[in-house]
């Protein structure tokens, strides 16, 4: 049973959501039709949990797949990408019949796939970036899976596409193709890649079950949606949210693969894309985005950002609102390097960045209030945002901590920072999981070729990682009961290696923030304590250490250790 904490927020993110909506709303009023309201208020709750194996096996069965894609979410065209090629490996004949091509452009697409033609002829001769706009890359991987099958690929679509004037005579072309696809192939499997809202059982599969009788067809269908924002909310009262797949009804799935504001912020970002280009400006700007997660964490805080005075040495020096960070969205290695040499950045501070804007993809940099985004990410955009937050509520942007402190202080200092981070990126998407995330203790029984080929690190780093956040995880839970600290620990905590410093502090962190964050689940935690962390400095030695044995003592969650 959901607790009142979890209620409330789960209030507080459906809050969040429904801002971002009506923000997508005024640019596109579209999301508010009809047509879409049909698919909305069909699926709003599911049958049971089910499995990728029963999905899988449902898919097998049926003659006709429709899977729902969210055109602007990547993650929407990656699970398309798996589900054909789980079905193409199992099927004798499968055909793939896809949105984002209009028919009449049937000639190219068969000479794209049988690789005559440059993905840029292909896109040109489509019309691609006009006529569709979305990223190519998650596109490109569905044709890939297709190609690596031998599937054969139709187009389903008709002009025009702009609105939803024509939308119903869209569907009945492409029920018509369809229909045609399974006349000239008999015992041919079609999956059909489409918006989620064409699967409405109104809309395109009415209009295909229609036209198949009117040909004495009659054809089994299955159809499988994605992140339907309802179900997830559902699933996270339950304590479910970490299931991804479930049954809405006989023969109709939904897979989870991104939470609603992921979702939908994937789409704002699109828009937002749009009118850039169109005002010549190919640099997509990501500051409102790191901003609006700003606003999420300090809600969740109940912070007033107009109210708050940021102060120093007593004195008021200006409100939060007025320190909001710079955001940088892929920065040029040159201006990089300009901007980072201008404010006195040595040579291994940039290095610790770049490394920081590899792993992640975004990084905050205090001492200049700003944040650098080379590939965008939600979960790592939220993470920053919420170190801004953290450094800013006690004091520390714009300014290097020139306090001596020992290497135990400024090790559990920096734990405790990347919890923070790690609990404000779960305030904007609940489904992240370290637990899943992590490599680390997946990999930790793989020989020295398995560790050296699919991780960065040497088969000796990464034992010495593993090997001391298994070690430090077992002797929190029983350090009453020792008079010394195991050496390893106190070679780990004393490192002046920076990389292995920011490795180990990472993982620990994001241990301790997955378990603050199931603490406010389960009312082990409140959330004036949670800001108290956001705004503690941590000044007196031995403090963090402390204050962090605390917290992994009474708090749930753990790591499996054997």
């Amino acid at each position: 049973m959901a607790t009142a904490q979890l209620r409330e927020e789960i209030a507080f993110h459906r809050r969040m959501v429904s801002q971002l909506k009506r923000e997508i709303a005024r640019i596109d009023p579209n999301v508010s039709r009809r047509y879409i309201r049909d698919f909305t208020h069909e699926f709003r709750a599911y049958r049971h949990l089910s499995s990728w194996d029963d999905l899988v096996l449902a898919c097998y069965k049926a003659d006709l797949v429709y899977v729902g894609d969210y055109h602007a979410l990547g993650s929407s065209q990656a699970f398309a990408s798996r589900l054909v090629s789980e079905v193409a490996s199992r099927s004798r004949k499968v055909i793939l019949a896809v949105e984002m091509v209009y028919g009449r452009n049937q000639r190219i697409l068969d000479r794209w796939m049988a690789g005559r033609v440059s993905d840029d002829e292909f896109k040109r001769r489509i019309r691609y970036d006009l006529e569709w706009g979305y990223d190519w890359r998650g596109f490109r991987q569905v044709f890939e899976a297709a190609r690596a099958y031998g599937v054969k690929v139709f187009g389903i679509d008709c002009p025009p596409r702009s609105g939803l004037r024509f939308i119903r005579k869209r569907d009945r072309y492409a029920a018509a193709r369809l229909v045609d696809i399974f006349e000239k192939n008999p015992g041919a499997k079609v999956m059909v890649l489409i918006g989620e809202s064409h699967l409405a059982s109104g809309h395109l599969p009415a209009e295909v079950r229609r036209q198949l009788q009117a040909r004495g067809l009659e054809k089994r269908a299955t159809r499988v949606l994605q992140n339907v924002e309802e179900v997830y909310w559902q699933l996270v009262e339950a304590g479910q949210e970490h299931h991804d797949v479930v049954s809405l009804s006989p023969g109709t799935y939904c897979v989870f693969n991104a939470s609603p504001l992921a979702k939908y912020e994937s789409y704002r970002q699109t828009i937002h894309r749009w009118k850039a280009e169109c005002a010549d400006d190919d640099q997509l700007d990501l500051a409102p985005t790191i901003h609006h997660m700003i606003d999420t964490i300090l809600r969740f805080l109940s912070i007033d950002k107009y109210r708050l005075c940021l102060r120093r040495e007593g004195a008021c020096i200006e409100f939060l609102v007025d320190w909001f960070p710079e955001v940088y969205s892929q920065v040029d290695a040159a201006t990089f390097r300009r901007l980072l040499s201008a404010n006195r950045f040595s040579r291994a501070e940039m290095a610790e960045i770049r490394r920081q804007l590899a792993r992640k993809g975004s990084c905050y940099v205090p001492r200049i209030n700003s944040i650098f985004i080379g590939q965008f990410s939600l979960v790592h955009g939220g993470e920053e945002a919420a170190h801004f937050v953290n450094l800013a509520l006690r004091g520390d942007v714009f300014q290097q901590d020139a306090r001596p402190r020992s290497r135990a202080d400024l090790f559990y200092r920096a734990v405790l920072e990347e919890a923070l981070g790690f609990f404000g990126s779960k305030l904007i998407d609940p489904s992240r999981n370290h637990f899943f995330e992590t490599k680390l203790y997946e990999y930790h029984r793989k020989d020295r070729a398995f560790i050296e080929a699919n991780t960065e690190y040497t088969y000796d780093q990464f034992r010495a990682i593993i090997d001391f956040i298994l070690l430090h995880k077992k002797f929190e839970r029983s350090y009453h009961a020792h008079e010394d600290v195991p050496a390893r620990l106190l070679e780990g905590v004393r490192t002046r290696d920076p990389r292995m410093f920011s490795v180990l502090t990472h993982e620990l962190g994001y241990y301790l923030g997955q378990q603050l964050y199931e603490g406010l689940h389960r009312e082990a935690i409140g959330r004036e304590e949670i800001r108290g962390l956001f705004m503690e400095r941590f000044e007196r030695p031995g403090e963090a250490l402390s204050r962090y044995l605390d917290l992994v003592e009474r708090l749930p969650g753990s790591v499996p250790l054997d």
